[in-house]
């Protein structure tokens, strides 16, 4: 358990210098994250939204 959280440490720090630029483009790709996930939990709610009622409505 120690190692993993010392490399991610090293991997954090080693990285810091370089992340002070974020490209204009790192915008666009992460709201297309964002809007990928919303969409996905909404088909996902869509099209399970029938077995979600039926356990709501038997309690």
């Amino acid at each position: 358990m120690f190692v993993p959280i010392t490399e991610i440490t090293f991997l954090i720090l080693s990285f810091s210098k370089i992340s002070n630029y974020i490209d204009p483009g790192s915008l666009s790709a992460f709201m297309a994250v964002i809007i990928g996930a919303i969409a996905g939990l909404g088909m996902t709610l869509k099209l399970y939204w029938h077995k979600i009622k039926l356990k709501l409505s038997q309690r």
